[in-house]
């Protein structure tokens, strides 16, 4: 991020039950952690305890590197729905400040984009990472959204990125896969700024 980005707007996006907003502080990832393994002790699925551990550690690392706004992930609280996934916000500027429709242009050349809803205005495209640094073995399936922020030209964007994370030692679960994507597309076309104030 340019050190003259602005702070960028508050937004806002609906999750389902359970799904908490988390800042990228250390001190954030270590208690999510804490409870969550308390939580998993329950479920007796030390496989899904192990790829939430990876989803959690992975989002809160890239998080801190790239300007994070928030982190959400589901809290595994009573009567909802655990998986495997993560969705992060960051501020997204080009380095030189310049437009970012020559980056929106490769990745609609090269990267297999498309709009996400008929409005056209949020980008949406996905990619497989087989390498995780400090995570052997594991995999993220991951789908990004690029948002341009209102008044700025084009030159500032919040990048919504899901990361669903996979053992890539074992076949993909395609069920599972699938509906993490259709519930990350279905939580990013509830995105609206909301008038006024600043994302905290």
């Amino acid at each position: 991020m340019s050190p003259l980005t602005p702070v960028v707007p508050s937004f806002r996006m609906l999750f389902p039950p359970g799904w908490v907003r988390h800042d990228p502080s250390t001190e954030s990832e270590r208690e999510l952690l804490d409870q969550m393994r308390a939580k998993m002790r329950a479920y007796a699925r030390p496989d899904l305890e192990f790829e939430l551990t990876m989803t959690v550690k992975s989002a809160f690392r890239e998080l801190r590197e790239r300007s994070g706004i928030a982190i959400y992930l589901p809290s595994g609280a009573e009567g909802t729905t655990l998986v495997p996934m993560s969705i992060t916000a960051t501020r997204f500027t080009e380095p030189s400040g310049a437009s970012l429709d020559g980056r929106v242009a490769d990745l609609f050349r090269n990267h297999e984009a498309d709009f996400l809803g008929d409005d056209r205005t949020i980008v949406r495209w996905r990619r497989t990472i087989a390498k995780l640094e400090g995570f052997e073995g594991a995999v993220n399936e991951q789908v990004n959204y690029l948002v341009p922020v209102p008044g700025t030209s084009r030159r500032e964007a919040v990048l919504i990125s899901t990361a669903v994370l996979r053992d890539g030692t074992e076949p993909v679960d395609e069920e599972l896969l699938e509906s993490c994507l259709v519930l990350s597309d279905a939580i990013v076309s509830t995105f609206a700024w909301a008038p006024g104030g600043r994302t905290p």
